[in-house]
């Protein structure tokens, strides 16, 4: 009888939402939690494989397929005997589009720096903004996004999020958004200075 491994792997994959143009988009109705300009994603498809090497193969699968609508992978590695959702996973892996590895739970080398566009990934969006620093001991990033409110102007906070979740842009920015997101950079740099105690 086959021996069964210990930990299962967790395959989700990931594509832009149907009928949406490749473009950043402020979208004030059907993604309220991102007010700012953004991607929508939807995760579609879980796969559940015994080795990392399985489910890494129907990756190559999907990409071997040419298609322009998928937006990445992320294969968790969980315990077997276990509610899925109810644990935080062994090991993380992010892959790009092309099937790639991109970054690894475990990762503490920063792949940006100070002013460069990432995109946040989140299961339904993908939220555009500029990085501000990394933190190599949590491996997350700080990165700067904008709000666009009602009448057009752009209201700035701070995300921190981890390193396997930020990735680069799909997509070009547009000069609207490079123009407010490095204006938001130079007001967190200048809000953090001035809390400096001397």
């Amino acid at each position: 009888m086959k021996k069964q491994t210990k930990s299962i792997f967790v395959l989700k994959i990931y594509e832009f939402a149907p009928g949406e143009s490749h473009t950043y988009q402020v979208y004030k109705e059907k993604c309220y939690r991102c007010a700012g300009p953004c991607a929508l994603t939807w995760q579609t498809k879980v796969g559940y494989f015994e080795t990392l090497r399985d489910a890494e193969k129907n990756i190559k699968k999907i990409v071997r397929r040419n298609r322009d609508d998928v937006y990445g992978f992320v294969i968790k590695e969980m315990p077997r005997d276990c509610l899925v959702d109810t644990y935080a996973p062994l090991s993380i892996r992010r892959y790009l589009n092309d099937g790639s590895l991109w970054c690894t739970g475990s990762d503490e080398t920063a792949k940006f720096k100070e002013g460069d566009f990432v995109e946040i990934a989140y299961d339904d969006y993908a939220e555009l903004g500029i990085v501000q620093d990394f933190d190599a001991a949590a491996g997350s990033y700080t990165v700067v996004a904008c709000n666009i409110n009602e009448k057009g102007h752009a209201e700035f906070c701070t995300r921190l999020c981890h390193a396997t979740c930020a990735l680069p842009p799909s997509f070009p920015v547009q000069k609207k958004y490079a123009t407010a997101l490095r204006r938001g950079l130079r007001l967190a740099k200048k809000n953090s200075a001035d809390e400096l105690p001397f």
